[in-house]
């Protein structure tokens, strides 16, 4: 469905050194240690044997506004650079979804890697040639059909060339028009979708009004669009739990998916309170570290049926098949973590209901990485401090994925939390060492000093009468 298609939030820069809220920052560390176990990469549910290259951005793009394991994404984002890509079927949605990654990753867009037909992938002119002229991102079948994206790729593609500095009224001008009477966003596009407004709230979810949000604060210039779907999504927030539902014809089947993108909606938008009700939630269903299968520590599960078969025996739940993708429950965690992340990298959340008896608090482990409590989020275009907790904007899969991928490589070792034999302790950032007292010689004592003063007249002194005494022997 739509809400596995992952945006990028664009959290403006704090003026000073901010911390990821815990729950960010646990999450984020375990997206972060399945790239490692899993080979830099994420199996793909439909094509067994290689890698999911859209799940594999959705993490990239949370994980980047976490500000965590930069290694990790750089590794990552390697392996997605060399994942298949098709030279015929054209996806708007994952163009602009690389090209976000692209520009958070200090890579050259222009050259992101080669196409099936060997051909350079310039992510910028490829996504200028699949809109059409009347500003409407299209994509293109095997068979050369095009056909107008839905909101998320028309979105996706938008925030990517205006993060890339490519400004595009058309495209902005035709994500309007999916704005249906209740402020909310639909889905799809009509084939007619370079002119036809959206006038039923039939198709509206929260999912595709989170992405309307982002987009349009990305952009600039749409406040009235912006506060009447911030309106849609507080009004369709659950108001016991402050969760959200994908389908508003179902408010109680609340998931962390849509939850997370509509906590990053409201934070955008500027909603501070709404969006830390949402994201105190997504902290409630978090994996805790007291887990008996570590690999599931941060996790965010999907829903609280999922967090309560976890309790009640997670190595059943993290080896369970789920569906025709033999890949378990893993793959759902995975997914539901990277969306959930975006929400909570977005706003501080409210204090999450007591943890189980025996739960350490969370400090942004997994057991035994040896990583201090809480990562320093790093620096992102264009964000302003809003309401405490939250930060506000300032300004601005293929299916073909069938490269085959070598076998998972094995879990890298957790850091040891002791320094390296012959190094210094690390510091803290911010921490000035103390000074420690050590002895003082007698030279630089006063008695030394004045000693060392005598020492020096006697001398030249001596100096003195040997030269007088030598210039009287010669005469």
């Amino acid at each position: 469905m739509a809400s596995a298609v992952l945006l990028a939030a664009a959290f403006p820069a704090p003026a000073a050194e901010t911390r990821a809220p815990e729950a960010a920052v646990a999450a984020a560390e375990f997206l972060a240690h399945e790239f490692t176990r899993l080979g830099d990469g994420y199996p793909s549910p439909a094509s067994p044997g290689n890698n999911d290259a859209g799940l594999m951005a959705d993490a990239l793009l949370a994980m980047h506004r976490a500000g965590v394991e930069p290694a990790v994404q750089a590794k990552a984002t390697a392996k997605l650079r060399a994942n298949f890509f098709s030279a015929t079927i054209v996806s708007a949605g994952v163009m602009g979804k690389d090209l976000i990654v692209a520009l958070d990753q200090g890579v050259n867009p222009r050259q992101w890697g080669n196409d099936s037909a060997g051909k350079n992938i310039d992510l910028v002119a490829r996504l200028g040639a699949a809109q059409n002229s009347a500003g409407v991102f299209e994509d293109t079948a095997a068979s050369g059909t095009r056909t107008p994206s839905n909101v998320f790729g028309q979105a996706l593609a938008l925030i990517g060339l205006h993060k890339a500095g490519i400004g595009n009224s058309a495209g902005a001008a035709t994500l309007v028009r999916q704005q249906c009477p209740g402020g909310g966003f639909r889905l799809n596009l009509p084939d007619s979708g370079a002119t036809a407004r959206c006038t039923s709230d039939a198709e509206v979810s929260a999912d595709t009004t989170a992405m309307g949000v982002w987009a349009l604060v990305e952009i600039g210039g749409h406040q009235p669009q912006v506060s009447s779907a911030l309106g849609w999504l507080r009004a369709h927030q659950d108001p016991a739990t402050g969760a959200f539902s994908a389908d508003p014809k179902s408010p109680a089947q609340v998931n962390t998916n849509s939850s997370g993108l509509a906590a990053m909606a409201l934070a955008l938008g500027g909603d501070g309170k709404a969006a830390s009700r949402a994201t105190g939630w997504l902290a409630a269903m978090q994996v805790p570290g007291s887990v008996p299968v570590p690999a599931m520590a941060g996790a965010i599960a999907k829903s609280q049926a999922d967090l309560d078969a976890i309790n009640r025996d997670a190595k059943a739940f993290w080896l369970k098949s789920s569906g025709a993708d033999n890949l378990g429950k893993q793959d759902g965690l995975r997914r539901a973590s990277a969306q959930a992340l975006l929400g909570l990298a977005a706003a501080v959340p409210d204090p999450a209901p007591p943890r189980p008896p025996g739960d350490p608090p969370r400090d942004g482990k997994t057991p035994g990485d040896g990583s201090p409590p809480g990562i320093p989020v790093r620096s992102a275009p264009g964000l302003a401090a809003s309401t405490p907790g939250t930060r506000t904007a300032a300004a601005p899969q293929n299916p073909a994925t069938v490269a085959k991928e070598p076998a998972s490589a094995p879990p890298a070792p957790a850091p040891s939390a002791q320094p390296v034999p012959g190094t210094a302790a690390p510091q803290r950032i911010g921490q000035a060492r103390a000074l420690e007292p050590r002895p003082v010689s007698f030279w630089e004592g006063p008695k030394g000093m004045a000693a060392a003063v005598l020492a020096g007249l006697l001398f030249a002194a001596g100096t003195f009468w040997f030269l007088v005494r030598r210039k009287g022997s010669r005469s």
